[in-house]
């Protein structure tokens, strides 16, 4: 006997939800940290990605997409199985998401180095970097960042994953249906995004220094309840 469940939501980090149904794991929302909000909650896997409305909440992104894509490509192995992640969001918001990734992830091409009218040897050996750390096909040709994802727009506000439905009912607020029922994900409850974790006095930088680095975090980076080991290099009292 199959027994099918009603979805439930779980806040793996502030700023973002998970709905799980009994086949489906959806993330709502990709603030910092989220990956170890995740692994602190014990979610092994997602297979859709919901884009926030609101991109900027408490001096933080929320859709932050680099982590969980890696998290998909080599935790999950999404790739390597044949899988796609769903990119959930309005058109122009996907549109705009897989634009910033595959320059974030990529970099840019040549004809974009060219029209900036970049140095010849800086742009060959950034475009040699690009070519020799991207993932490729068996054949040796790039995967392009768009093949990572299968874009899944609201029409009318509405869009099928799997078993589940999502209806974009307001501003960051989403009701997510199946045949045994519907939960509400309710972004706007939360008004900072905190890490999932306590950040130790020791941890937050100090007043900025003529040449020097600053320590971000202390911790591998693995453990769900430490924050990552980060570096920033200060030049003059700015971040480089």
């Amino acid at each position: 006997m199959i027994i099918v469940t009603t979805p439930v939501v779980e806040i793996p980090a502030q700023g973002s939800r998970i709905v799980k149904g009994d086949q489906d794991v959806i993330l709502f929302g990709q603030p910092p940290e989220v990956l170890k909000g995740l692994l602190a909650n014990q979610v092994t896997g997602f297979e859709t990605l919901v884009l926030t409305d609101v991109r900027e909440k408490d001096g933080s992104l929320t859709n932050n997409l680099e982590l969980p894509i890696y998290f998909f490509l080599f935790v999950m192995n999404g790739l390597g199985q044949g899988k796609k992640l769903n990119l959930v969001g309005e058109p122009e918001d996907i549109s705009q998401a897989l634009r910033l990734l595959r320059f974030t992830l990529m970099g840019p091409t040549r004809a974009e180095l060219d029209k900036w009218e970049t140095e010849d040897l800086l742009k060959e050996e950034w475009l040699s970097m690009a070519q020799a750390i991207a993932l490729k096909y068996e054949n040796g040709k790039i995967i392009p960042v768009k093949e990572f994802f299968s874009p899944k727009p609201f029409v009318d506000g509405v869009v099928q994953v799997g078993a589940l439905t999502i209806a974009h009912i307001d501003q960051d607020h989403y009701r997510v249906s199946s045949d045994s029922g519907e939960v509400d994900v309710n972004l706007n409850q939360d008004f900072k995004i905190q890490p999932g974790y306590t950040v130790q006095p020791d941890y937050v930088p100090g007043g900025l220094v003529k040449l020097g680095l600053e320590i971000l975090g202390g911790a591998s980076g693995f453990a769900p309840d430490e924050p990552c080991t980060g570096l920033a290099l200060c030049y003059n009292g700015d971040y480089l």
